[in-house]
């Protein structure tokens, strides 16, 4: 027996605690694994890992049984309640203590790779200079390290079969080692060529990543060896996919996508490939779980909250109760998730984001049955890793254990998809998801030219979140001065600039129409150019529907502006589609007076005040008043006009602006709409024919060799070569409600870098992005944080909603037998926050904290005071006239309820009342600030609330 082998294999031994450590590997290190590490083996496992990658020859002396980690755990734990980076710790810890040991535990030292050989067909070698003599006679030796190629020099002029290769019943021997083919630069040659183990490859734009997963691939399967049963590649939607096997038709490597690849593991687990449900079937379901009956209503979509939730709690592994309280939109989610998917499971189906998350289910479940999954993914490629959501990660990870052998391809600066629980982090931290990961950056953009490439890279230069990389033009690169060039223009004239720019790209000799693109940060932000570029006769194909005129605020601006130009025959649907919109407190009874007519003039609007209370006059003759100056405007004015009136003079843009959830996702936002509708006002200043003309626009063809008309978001991964970013100005880019102005940084980079050969940035002069001086370098840097900053921030963040979500919940409504508050009185709350209260209203009361900083604590947040803890009350001179108002607002929502043939706490629960009923808020902006009032519930119920509060305090 070759003890103990080849010093480059790094085999180890294992003994039994207490027992003798022979001698070979007497000065090795010793890992001891007894009971305190059966409960804790992460450090152990680090330890172990590392000695395996490194092939560093390691003592493993066992205090405890080995059978008791020998069997994969089983883990029932809903996934939601798991992060990215978790692990059932036996997959490893039984793996890495025999995977490249000797058995040292009965005397003389047992290779079992060596006897797992023989039962092959193998025999030990009569001089014990080898582990095996194959049946051929080739003497050889079975590698339990990593998997790599060998040279026979390097190993006593013997070759070598891998552990692999025996697991899988077969003898082969791995191939001397041979250098990729493939004509690759030397940094895509390196991540190609890479040894063994896990690697990460960070590609930025045009640094041929599709090429090297290609080759890498390629490098496996024809130069390496490796069985094609073991080696999978993950691409990220079906065209990434039918690229990568485009490119690979002479080998076939398996590849699958993220969402196959869940439905292989549970088609696998349920022995059949269950059904998949479409949006329609999933829809039905949903709406069959909701209790009550959800009123459907013009121009709004009540289930698609619910899917778009479903895939949060399930894609971003969050608590179901902690996306529900974050939204207003998805009342009884928490209640819902269970039944939803016991349902689906009933039926033996499975929806989109099912394939992912009940793969992990069922992986975690059922540990056996992991393990033998595992078997058939021992070597990952994952492309596009820097759009995973959390729950991707772990898929990738449970089926990637015991060697986490995953070839990771991606950018952190083209993470652009935070909405959808993408992170950089994934990529950053790399090396703690797959441990020992090597590094391969790419560093060439080959796509872009010269400064395009300098200008994305200055850009980035200002994000601290990212792995520092430098990255450089290729050498065929266009050196062209003006190939990235700002066009700044005034408020008024972005779609004539635009058309400028476009009619000029193509008026150059070879241009065509296919091979421009115009972007924008948002959908709506694409009518002008839609309407512009088609008014101007050029082919187009675009991204934007004509359902985008039905979004509420376009909806709402093309009415006011049809009762402009209707002047004293204006339509009640039209009055009635404005009267909300800002919230006027209007009555319940406003829409049914309106339908006595066919038309309405303002005069006779202001009749129907002389009809009722003084309070319900003053709102009738506020929208007489408001629809007065529409007409008035519309008289004789331009649709700009207009349309301006009815957004700052009436209040649209700021009503839009309160329906607007913070967090901006890819789409438009209600103030982008009507935002964009204003972008194309000038292209048709009448305004009495400004709808018509709009609508016929959009009743052309597109044309698949026309000019492409898309949103960022939508083209990652594609490229033109002539690229224009439309509607670069502060509030669009970076957006106003994105909370995270990196990933609007990453934005524009991956915009700018789809461009071959020239690319236009369209700049508003009057509203000045910051990131225009950062493209040049002339803003200055803010500094990096310090160490642990950026984690406490996140830390503090997370613990926000825990705050709001105890204001939400039954402690608001139980506040009444809480502690009362009073100014100057001490309170502790949770984290551990403590402070004198300093000002109370109606909602919450303020706490001035030691450090000088202020914390507000809501009404039914649990707080601590004298040694008692219990939930924070307001003070008693409140509840008078809070008890009125909230008797009020129970009377309409049982009205309401009825009406709309639902549960009464699905309308408002019990807390969000009395919150209401404390604070007893005037306008829309007050009843925005309640608990319970977000922007969906603030147009759904806004006007009927305030009037009820209204005629409670009389």
């Amino acid at each position: 027996m070759p003890v103990p082998g080849p010093a480059a294999l790094g085999r180890g031994v294992v003994v039994n605690a207490g027992g003798a450590i022979p001698a070979p590997w007497i000065t090795a290190p010793v890992v001891t694994v007894d009971d305190a590490v059966l409960k804790a083996p992460a450090a152990v496992v680090a330890a172990l890992h590392a000695a395996w990658a490194e092939r560093e020859p390691v003592v493993v002396e066992l205090a405890v049984d080995p059978a008791r980690f020998r069997a994969p755990q089983d883990v029932t734990d809903a996934p939601w309640r798991l992060d990215p980076d978790f692990e059932p710790w036996f997959d490893r810890l039984h793996f890495l203590v025999w995977a490249n040991t000797y058995d040292a535990r009965a005397g003389d030292p047992i290779w079992w790779w060596g006897r797992k050989a023989a039962r092959l067909g193998a025999t030990p070698t009569p001089d014990g200079a080898t582990d095996v003599a194959l049946p051929d006679g080739t003497e050889a030796w079975v590698d339990g390290g990593p998997r790599r190629p060998w040279s026979a020099a390097d190993l006593a002029g013997a070759p070598v079969v891998h552990s692999e290769s025996v697991e899988l019943g077969r003898l082969a021997v791995g191939p001397e080692p041979v250098a990729p083919a493939a004509d690759l630069a030397p940094d895509q040659l390196a991540a190609v060529a890479h040894q063994s183990g896990a690697a990460r490859v960070i590609a930025p734009a045009g640094s041929g990543k599709t090429r090297v997963l290609t080759e890498r691939l390629r490098h496996l399967l024809a130069d390496c060896g490796l069985e094609p049963e073991s080696l999978l590649a993950v691409a990220y939607n079906k065209e990434a996919q039918l690229e990568l096997e485009r490119r690979t038709t002479g080998f076939r490597p398996r590849v699958r996508t993220l969402n196959a690849l869940g439905y292989w593991v549970l088609a696998e687990h349920r022995g059949g490939a269950p059904s998949l449900l479409d949006e329609r079937d999933t829809r039905r379901l949903v709406e069959s779980l909701l209790p009550g009956r959800r009123q459907r209503r013009a121009n709004t979509d009540p289930i698609g909250p619910y899917l778009e939730a479903l895939g949060t709690v399930r894609l971003g592994l969050r608590d179901p109760a902690e996306v529900e309280g974050e939204r207003d939109d998805v009342d009884g989610l928490a209640d819902l998730f269970r039944p939803y998917r016991i349902h689906l499971a009933d039926r033996g189906v499975v929806d989109f984001d099912e394939q992912i998350y009940g793969a992990i289910e069922v992986l975690l479940a059922d540990g056996e049955f992991r393990r033998s999954m595992q078997g058939r993914c021992r070597h990952l490629l994952v492309d596009e890793f820097q759009d995973l959501t959390p729950a991707h990660v772990l898929l990738i990870r449970l089926l990637a254990l015991p060697t986490l052998d995953v070839f990771g391809v991606g950018d952190d600066d083209q993470v652009i998809y935070g909405h959808n629980s993408a992170d950089p982090a994934f990529l950053i931290d790399y090396g703690a998801l797959f441990p020992g990961a090597t590094p391969h950056p790419l560093t060439v953009n080959y796509r872009c030219p010269v400064e395009v490439v300098d200008g994305a890279r200055t850009l980035l230069a200002y994000n601290h979140r990212r792995v520092p990389k430098e990255i450089t033009a290729g050498p065929d690169a266009d050196p062209a001065t003006g190939a990235l060039r700002v066009v700044h223009h005034g408020p008024d004239d972005a779609a004539q600039s635009m058309v400028d720019v476009v009619q000029g790209w193509l008026a150059e000799d070879g241009v065509l129409p296919s091979s421009l693109a115009v972007l924008a940060r948002v959908n709506s932000l694409l009518l002008a150019p839609q309407v512009a570029l088609a008014e101007a006769g050029l082919p187009l194909q675009s991204v934007l529907r004509p359902e985008v005129l039905e979004r509420t605020g376009m909806r709402a601006a093309l009415a006011y502006l049809r009762l402009g130009v209707a002047g004293d025959a204006m339509s009640p649907r039209d009055i009635v589609e404005v009267m909300r919109r800002p919230t006027r407190g209007l009555p319940q009874w406003f829409p049914d007076r309106l339908e006595r007519r066919s038309t309405w003039s303002v005069a006779q609007l202001k009749g129907i005040a002389d009809q009722v209370p003084d309070k319900e006059a003053a709102k009738v003759l506020r929208l007489a008043d408001d629809l007065a100056a529409v007409v008035a405007a519309a008289r004789g004015g331009t649709t700009r006009s207009v349309l301006e009136v009815v957004r700052d003079d009436i209040g649209l843009g700021t009503a839009m602006g309160m329906l607007d959830r913070t967090g901006g996702g890819q789409g438009s936002s209600h103030l982008d709409d009507l935002e964009g509708l204003l972008g194309v006002a000038d292209l048709h200043p009448d305004p009495a024919g400004f709808e018509p003309w709009l609508r016929r626009v959009f009743g052309r063809e597109a044309d698949p060799e026309g000019i492409t008309l898309s949103t960022i978001h939508r083209v990652k991964g594609r490229e033109w070569d002539r690229v224009l970013i439309f509607g670069v100005a502060d509030g669009v880019l970076p957006h106003r409600l994105s909370t995270d102005v990196e990933e609007e940084r990453r934005v524009l980079h991956v915009g700018i870098t789809r461009g071959r050969h020239r690319v236009a940035v369209l700049a508003d002069r009057t509203r000045r992005s910051p990131f225009l001086a950062e493209l040049a370098g002339t803003a200055p840097k803010r500094p990096a944080p310090r160490p642990g900053e950026e984690a406490a921030a996140r830390k503090a963040e997370a613990v926000q909603p825990q705050f709001k979500k105890a204001a939400k919940g039954k402690g608001a409504a139980a506040a009444v037998d809480g502690i009362e508050v009073r100014e100057g009185m001490v309170l502790k709350v949770l984290g551990g926050y403590e402070g004198a209260v300093e000002e109370v209203d109606g909602r919450s009361a303020r706490l001035r904290l030691p450090t000088g900083g202020t914390l507000t604590v809501r009404y039914g947040e649990r707080v601590e005071h004298d040694g008692r803890t219990a939930p924070l009350a307001p003070p008693t001179e409140l509840w008078g006239a809070a008890g009125v108002a909230e008797a009020a607002l129970r009377a309409w929502r049982t009205a309401r309820a009825k009406a709309d043939g639902m549960p009464a706490y699905i309308v408002l629960t019990d807390a969000s009342l009395r919150g209401i009923a404390l604070s007893r808020p005037t306008d829309a902006a007050g009843l925005l600030a309640c608990d319970g009032i977000g922007p969906t519930k603030l147009e759904r119920y806004g006007d009927d609330v305030l009037a009820a509060l209204d005629e409670a305090t009389g």
